[in-house]
């Protein structure tokens, strides 16, 4: 359980956005630390929504037919992303020659952050994450529902690391063609992610009829 929510973290962190391409303007200009923060950063605001998400959702555990309703939206929140990410993978275009404006660990964290929580659907997405991967008989209290789910941060944190290491050794690792490919392969898992909490939430709204 808790490998497949790290698996999912690294799944949903993959895809090139806002975060990413801060990673990699920054990172190639100074490095593996001034590339992390800013995922450092942008995982404190990915936590601050899943704590809000997941004691959001504390009443509706206590009714099996809504909770699999939200999984079922939130399964299909996951289709959504991938296949917004595989229709998106032909048009990336970074410009890696751009410069970083500042080489300040501390903007590079409140850059993360800010861009995290600016989303006005955050919250929602977290809800739709929480909901999608829970299973009842996983969970006997939501400080260890909220354990489980830290696990989608660790993987978040897992690729930044590994994202941060590439920018380290340097642009010759880097090009279009490496980030469509990556973001091609996050899209494929966030179908299947998808599909599979789709298809247990299905099965159990229908056991419940």
């Amino acid at each position: 359980m808790l490998l497949e929510k790290i698996v999912l973290g690294v799944t949903l962190a993959a895809p090139i956005g806002p975060v990413s391409l801060e990673m990699i303007r920054r990172g190639l200009n100074h490095g593996f630390l001034s590339a992390f923060i800013v995922r450092v950063g942008g995982a404190f605001g990915n936590t601050l929504c899943l704590i809000m998400a997941t004691f959001g959702l504390s009443l509706l555990t206590q009714s099996p037919v809504i909770m699999n309703i939200c999984a079922l939206l939130g399964a299909m929140v996951l289709i959504y992303l991938g296949i917004k990410s595989l229709l998106k993978t032909k048009n990336i275009d970074v410009n890696f020659s751009e410069k970083s404006a500042t080489h300040s660990y501390l903007s590079g964290l409140m850059t993360g952050f800010v861009v995290s929580i600016a989303n006005p659907i955050g919250i929602m997405f977290w809800i739709s994450i929480f909901a999608a991967s829970y299973q009842p008989d996983a969970y006997t209290s939501h400080a260890v529902s909220l354990f489980q789910n830290s696990a989608i941060i660790l993987g978040v944190l897992l690729w930044g690391v590994l994202l941060s290491g590439l920018l380290e050794v340097g642009k010759r690792f880097f090009s279009n063609r490496f980030i469509k490919l990556i973001t091609f392969s996050a899209g494929l898992m966030l179908v299947y992610f998808g599909l599979k909490y789709g298809i247990r939430a299905s099965s159990a709204l229908y056991a419940m009829m």
